[in-house]
């Protein structure tokens, strides 16, 4: 059980880890994860688990190195503000400590549309801990008799697998002796563990889901089985994937999603392997990118015939299957206790080479509470050896001493109706019937390179349009990249152009791609880039000093009076008098520090405050000045009389509302 304060620091870590994914559209694209001690060695993190500094982990792509980073005194990492794209992630080796996370040694990230976490590493450090460690237990599914007589029901409802006539007769006149699909898997035997949740199930089904498109579309991949964990009922409760289930389990989860979800996609690769039956999830459906992904027309089970039929033909019936290309779903039940600690032995003691006999307790009465069922993919068989033939069987268990593939071997020559009281037959084998849509659906034409300002100042929002088109008239959206790791995506629309803007953050010159990607998810190859240099972000004039000039006048009289703005950035500056009657006046765009004199007259009698602002180039405006005290007195009859015998001498500019007379002195 786990301790009243493991129980609160894991619930605060799952926030933190959650809280980590709830990323708007826009926000950065991220790697990002922890490197703990695995201290039982299972390859996967729990908050209990001390974290490890100063590891060395670097960013590559297509073999190429862009960045490194080293986990903080917490163990933990990030790569931030990426682009769209895939990305290999490895690990400078700790002396003395092997690596258990991830079991292939490297992680491989498609970044589309949300950021990818949880990328850990775990370090085991055999001295250490060895002598500490418990024994590695084994989950199988524990179905009560309503549920194990239902998963036999549907066994006996589906139709039966398609045998080729042609493979029969090449069987009868040319045996093969020898033959599997491995190579048409991409897997690691350490990830294709399941942990202790009980979704063998779908373990074994995704492995036949991954046969089938090798075998249709030429191309082998690893999808994920976290996607069918994190949203099969909710991904929570006594209904939830860590608590069993059977083949049609699969077939109609997938017949209802349309799709398949590759490892590779942003958090879609397994993380449930401490789950258990009854809790959540620990990455719940929304969190996994399902941008790329592989679309599907239909998919139902079929059965392949072994029951009360002559051996040899069971046999020949899974040997054709296997023949056609197509991987084999095998549910098998043990009835008790003794006859699963026996084969719990036979796989983690035994060498990949021994033999296991499957019907050693048939006709014994089911237990169905230590009696259990397990599903593993059967992926080929071999009798080289006519007096030791056998099935070649790929487990979800990781791998032992004995079995770095993962697999074991089992008897072909064994009872296919081999069955218990209480309970029924023993053995299923089964396998998927796959179609995908007829005509492929076509990706969006490359958009043209997105078009817009290319030069623009931190902080300030830009506006860039995009232009693309669709083989097949869909309606597309566009995904703007703007080269500081985030990106913005439009809504869809059916005119094939569309409008988004950005600000940056920081002054730097940043390369802008656009995809196009229509209504079925197929996405365009990125656009041609568009330059944009950014300056630093533009900072408002200094508050001018007060104006200088006369403190007192007559009305209808002109007075001069001076002000000077400095900008920060050097940025040329319009001076604005307000002349507290109303009115105001402006000067030109002069440099900063230019010395700005302005004329004024005002009609009336009165006391005036004067006072100046300062706008640059950009728009931004200083804050106003302190006020100048102007006391303007009526002008007299004789002062009149005098102002209309003749005017006064005056500067260039004195007299006019909007005269400047730039001086060449710098404040």
């Amino acid at each position: 059980m786990m301790s009243q304060s493991h129980k609160h620091l894991f619930c605060m870590t799952m926030l933190l880890f959650l809280l980590s994914f709830s990323l708007p559209a826009c926000a950065a694209l991220s790697l990002s994860g922890t490197a703990f001690q695995d201290a039982n060695g299972d390859g996967f993190y729990s908050p209990d688990e001390q974290t490890v500094a100063n590891v060395h982990i670097e960013l590559s792509q297509e073999g190429n190195a862009i960045t490194s980073a080293t986990t903080n005194e917490s163990g933990q990492y990030s790569f931030d503000k990426l682009s769209s794209g895939r990305y290999e992630l490895t690990v400078q080796p700790i002396s003395g400590e092997s690596l258990t996370a991830p079991g292939s040694g490297r992680y491989e990230v498609t970044l589309s549309d949300m950021s990818a976490s949880g990328l850990d590493w775990g370090f085991f450090l055999p001295g250490n801990a060895s002598a500490s460690l418990a024994p590695r237990t084994y989950p199988i599914m524990h179905p009560t008799q309503e549920e194990a007589s239902l998963w036999a029901g549907q066994y006996n409802a589906s139709a039966r697998a398609y045998l080729s006539p042609d493979i029969e007769g090449k069987m009868a006149s040319a045996p093969v002796t020898a033959f599997n699909l491995l190579d048409r898997l991409k897997y690691s035997s350490k990830e294709r563990n399941q942990g202790t949740c009980g979704n063998c199930w779908a373990w074994a089904g995704t492995g036949v889901m991954e046969l089938d498109y090798a075998r249709q579309k030429g191309i082998s991949d690893r999808l994920s089985v976290q996607y069918l964990v994190s949203n099969y009922n909710g991904g929570c409760g006594d209904s939830g994937a860590c608590c069993g289930g059977w083949l049609s389990d699969l077939a109609g989860f997938y017949q209802d999603k349309k799709m398949m979800v590759p490892w590779s996609n942003s958090n879609a690769l397994y993380r449930d392997g401490k789950g258990d039956c009854g809790p959540c999830t620990s990455i719940p459906a929304s969190f996994i990118s399902a941008q790329p992904h592989y679309d599907l027309s239909a998919i139902s089970v079929n059965t392949i015939p072994t029951n009360n039929i002559p051996k040899e033909q069971a046999i020949s019936n899974i040997k054709n299957v296997l023949l056609q290309g197509k991987g084999i779903w095998f549910g098998y039940f043990l009835p008790d206790k003794s006859a699963w600690d026996d084969f719990f032995a036979f796989w983690g003691s035994a060498q990949e080479s021994a033999v296991w006999q499957p019907d050693g307790a048939s006709g014994r009465t089911f237990d169905y509470n230590n009696g259990g069922g397990h599903a593993v993919l059967c992926v080929g068989y071999d009798e080289s050896d006519p007096n030791n033939r056998y099935w070649i069987m790929l487990n979800s268990w990781g791998e032992t001493a004995g079995r770095p593939s993962g697999l074991f071997r089992m008897s072909m020559d064994m009872n296919y109706d081999c069955s218990y009281t209480d309970l029924g037959y023993a053995f299923y084998w089964m396998t998927l019937d796959m179609s995908y849509p007829e005509k492929e659906n076509l990706a969006p034409q490359t958009p043209t390179p997105p078009q817009g300002p290319a030069q623009g100042t931190a902080s300030n929002s830009l506006s860039y349009t995009a232009v693309a088109s669709d083989p097949e008239s869909d309606p597309v959206r566009f995904s703007f990249d703007w080269g500081d790791g985030t990106t913005t995506e439009t809504e869809t629309t059916s005119s094939g152009q569309a409008e988004a803007s950005h600000a940056w953050k920081e002054a730097g010159s940043y390369q802008i791609t656009v995809r196009a990607i229509d209504d079925k998810g197929a996405s365009s190859e990125p656009s041609q880039a568009l330059a944009v240099a950014i300056a630093g972000a533009n900072q408002q004039p200094e508050k001018p000093e007060k104006p200088q000039g006369s403190r007192s006048g007559t009305s209808e009289k002109s007075y001069n009076y001076a002000a000077s703005a400095i900008d920060p950035d050097g940025d040329d500056l319009q001076i604005i008098f307000d002349w507290g009657d109303g009115s105001t006046s402006q000067s030109e765009l002069l440099g900063s520090g230019t010395v700005v004199q302005m004329p004024h007259t005002w009609s009336q009698a009165g006391t005036y405050h004067i006072r100046v602002m300062a706008r640059d180039k950009n728009g931004a405006e200083s804050p106003w000045s302190d006020g100048k005290a102007v006391k303007i007195y009526a002008a007299t009859a004789r002062t009149k009389i005098r102002t209309a015998a003749g005017p006064e001498t005056k500067k260039a500019g004195q007299g006019q509302d909007k005269g400047v007379c730039p001086c060449s002195k710098k404040s």
